[in-house]
């Protein structure tokens, strides 16, 4: 079995060889490539009470995970695009340092877990979900949800908020089944094709009581026709059983817990 050393890597990788016929060379160079290089360079608090420098920094955006995913997108400027060290955000991440903990791409670009990270981190910080949390716990959750193999991290997003063994015994809120999941929650997609996907949904498309497909939005290699360029906007697919490619088994939903 193929250990997945990188997600974002090898599921960019995926979709670049299916829809171009080949893979880029900054795609090929390494399997697991370093993230110190979107880090940020300060040292973190040791402190886990100490003051949350960026609890302004946000305010505006509020705590609804698709107002704010839409939101992010005109400060989006660039393309869908992954390559090896960039955090594929469209903002910079700060929490207890002074520095940001991930810095977003020079040239605007976005791929989708770093697109929706941004998007959780910023509806839990404010919510007040974590007031508890230091630095060191949301690189933590930022590696689930983007950087783990297969193996250990199958769920991604929905294991860095809903499973307290990878979270320091700290979760955001709760995995919830396809039956119960809604607007707003997280979402893991994997598919036939062997890549996946990770989003936010907008609506569970639902066809004589049973649910055929996902409304949702994400960075996105589709191109969204209101921007004219590939990146954040809305798509929709469909499960193996109804025409698509999702895989309904390996397909998960997290939802961030209410404002606290």
């Amino acid at each position: 079995m193929k250990i997945i050393k990188n997600f974002s890597g090898f599921i960019n990788e995926m979709v670049l060889e299916k829809e171009t016929g080949e893979i880029p060379s900054d795609l090929t160079k390494s399997s697991n490539p370093s993230i110190d290089s979107f880090l940020g360079t300060s040292g973190e608090s040791s402190d886990s009470a100490s003051k949350i420098v960026s609890i302004d920094k946000y305010k505006d955006y509020g705590t609804d995970s698709v107002d704010i995913a839409k939101d992010l997108q005109p400060i989006s400027t660039g393309p869908y695009k992954w390559v090896s060290g960039s955090s594929g955000m469209p903002v910079d991440i700060y929490f207890k340092s002074k520095d940001p903990l991930f810095r977003k791409p020079s040239d605007g670009s976005t791929y989708c877990t770093g697109y929706t990270f941004a998007v959780g981190y910023i509806t839990c910080l404010n919510r007040g979900l974590l007031a508890n949390f230091t630095d060191a716990d949301i690189k933590k959750i930022q590696e689930i949800w983007n950087v783990g193999d297969a193996k250990t991290y199958p769920k991604l997003c929905v294991d860095a908020i809903a499973n307290k063994k990878y979270s320091n015994s700290k979760t955001l809120g709760e995995e919830v089944t396809i039956e119960n999941a809604k607007k707003g929650d997280f979402c893991q997609i994997w598919r036939s094709t062997g890549s996946g996907h990770s989003v936010i949904v907008l609506e569970m498309i639902k066809k004589d009581g049973k649910t055929t497909g996902i409304k949702y939005y994400s960075s996105n290699t589709k191109i969204n026709p209101s921007t004219k360029r590939s990146g954040p906007g809305e798509n929709t697919e469909y499960f193996t059983d109804s025409g698509g490619k999702i895989l309904r088994k390996n397909t998960y939903f997290a939802r961030i817990s209410p404002q606290k």
